[in-house]
């Protein structure tokens, strides 16, 4: 029996067979099956049938989703060891749902005639077999997600592809006594615990990373999806702050809106299914005022994530909380020595302390607010702030700039101290304290603050809008770290002009391993607009630019 390609959109009929289309291509054929109904659409199958010959060893048939003519996402690749691939909704960061039909692309890099357009009448094709989940289940999917219908058909083949089994935190009823031990325990351990990986080791993971991204890479340009249509999310902000909690949530906290400061200022995403909700929470002493300009920052090991400064109004802080994720809890941290106040600074958690670089702070009238460039490290375990000797060529005093750590570099771009913008990058070497202003190469962006920036795979930074003195900017920029070079990235679908909101980078999944992808979140521009839109770019490991290299 000769290689068939098959797609099943619905278990009441029969799989459709791809069919063969004209293609301009010498050495490779092309074939299409059409998808209907795509705003239904939960779970797909694709699956070959046929023998797959011992010359075939080698044959890949990649398939892409096309939406109109210039939009065009790879969907799974088909060989001889994985035949078979189911695509949910629910799961995929492709996502289906449009208003006009749409086209399954499959491409074949393989001599013509490979597979069949055909089914042979003594081999019918058959229909792999498919069960209804548990009404338990699909109430449970239709509380995470609204969209999702109370009954969903699932599919029994099993995939090819490594299924996900997220751990579930175990629930434990400490007393506040206990918890506190247990935390104690926790950071002294932290502390006794061994240097993380050197700079050698990580090079050589992230080299490896590298080469194979880059072999038979072709640029692709960058993607912005709008995923903001789902409900509830949090209100209109900027100036908030979005930490990544491992791989299964995201915590938005603070932030201000139109006329006044955000009311909900929590938020926690689910970056796996796009959906926000709002926790309950509880508070141990004084709840943290609404803010904007603060840092937070996510600690592993203590499961917690700490909130440092911001301002509100004509208000200015320099506390420190924690909120504890197992029980969505505020906590009061007490420290000794002397706490600057800050807003719109920089916080870096590095081995169990908090580095804070520069930011704006108060002075009395009629001095305007001024802008540091110093360094003060906060011990969470140790409970006190303390200031590091430092050397090197510091960067000027800046508010509003980004600092990306990969692995033991600090890297800072950008600022704002009136009536002065900056673009110029320096890296603060945490394990001297020594900081440097490196040649780069390429043409930087444009001078910024309050930009979205995060760090991507293959040691690279990216950079997303902010503003320049004047206006909201939509430009996107990457920063090689091993290169020191700029390239101005070319964003398709490229969101509105924006600046403070935030930014951050999901973890790799088996779906995805030819880009990044980053969630965006909020924002605001010159003329008084704030938005509560997420926006997802897909970030390929070799972008299209705009600008090359000088």
């Amino acid at each position: 029996m000769k290689l068939q390609l098959y797609c099943l959109q619905d278990v009441k009929n029969a799989p459709v067979a791809f069919q063969k289309v004209d293609s301009d291509c010498k050495n490779s054929a092309m074939y299409i099956c059409k998808l209907h109904n795509s705003r239904h659409l939960e779970h797909i199958l694709m699956f070959t049938q046929g023998q797959w010959s011992d010359e075939k060893d080698d044959l890949n048939i990649d398939i892409f989703i096309v939406k109109g003519r210039n939009d065009k996402h790879k969907l799974c690749t088909l060989n001889k060891t994985e035949s078979c691939f189911q695509w949910t909704n629910s799961d995929s960061s492709v996502k289906l749902s449009h208003s006009n039909k749409m086209t399954l692309e499959a491409v074949v890099t393989c001599p013509d005639n490979t597979i069949s357009s055909e089914t042979s009448e003594n081999n019918p094709v058959s229909s792999p077999a498919f069960t209804r989940i548990s009404l338990k289940e699909s109430q449970q999917m239709k509380q995470i997600n609204e969209n999702t219908p109370a009954t969903v058909l699932a599919c029994e083949v099993k995939s090819p592809l490594p299924a996900k089994n997220p751990k579930k935190r175990k629930q434990t009823e400490e007393t506040t006594p206990k918890l506190k031990a247990r935390r104690q325990k926790m950071a002294m351990k932290a502390l006794n615990q061994n240097t993380p990986p050197s700079k050698q080791a990580l090079t050589e993971l992230t080299d490896s990373i590298a080469d194979i991204a880059s072999k038979g890479s072709v640029s692709r340009i960058t993607r912005c999806v709008d995923l903001s249509a789902r409900a509830p999310k949090p209100s209109n902000r900027w100036g908030h702050t979005m930490s990544l909690v491992k791989s299964k949530l995201a915590v938005l906290i603070g932030g201000q809106g139109e006329k006044q400061l955000s009311r909900d200022s929590i938020w926690i995403l689910d970056p796996e299914m796009r959906t926000w909700k709002c926790p309950t929470v509880t508070t141990e002493g004084s709840k943290p005022e609404f803010r904007i300009g603060h840092s937070a920052t996510y600690d592993p090991t203590m499961r917690c994530i700490y909130i440092y400064g911001g301002s509100k109004n004509a208000k200015w802080f320099h506390d420190v909380y924690m909120f504890d994720l197992d029980e969505n809890k505020w906590t009061l941290v007490k420290a000794s020595g002397k706490a600057p106040t800050r807003a719109y600074h920089s916080t870096t958690l590095y081995r169990h302390e908090l580095w804070i670089f520069g930011g704006v702070f108060p002075r009395p009238d009629p001095q305007p607010d001024g802008c540091d460039n110093e360094v003060h490290i906060f011990s969470p375990v140790m409970e006190n702030w303390y200031r590091p000797i430092v050397t090197g060529e510091k960067p000027q005093p800046r508010s509003g700039h980004s600092a990306t750590l990969i692995n033991d570099l600090l890297v800072i771009f950008g600022g704002w101290d009136f009536p002065y913008c900056y673009n110029d990058l320096f890296i603060l070497d945490l394990t001297t304290v020594d900081w440097s202003a490196p040649k780069v190469l390429g043409k930087a962006p444009k001078p910024r603050s309050w930009h979205a920036s995060c760090a991507l795979s293959n040691n690279r930074i990216f950079i997303h809008g902010g503003y320049d003195g004047d206006n909201a900017l939509h430009d996107a920029f990457i920063f090689d770290l091993d290169g020191k070079s700029w390239q101005n990235i070319s964003l398709e679908n490229a969101p509105s002009a924006r600046a403070g909101h935030a930014c951050l980078r999901l973890p790799s999944d088996y779906e995805n391993k030819e880009e990044d992808e980053i969630i965006v979140f909020g924002g605001g521009d010159n003329d008084g607009s704030y938005y509560n839109d997420m926006l997802s770019f897909y970030v390929p490991f070799n972008p299209q630019i705009l600008d090359t290299c000088e």
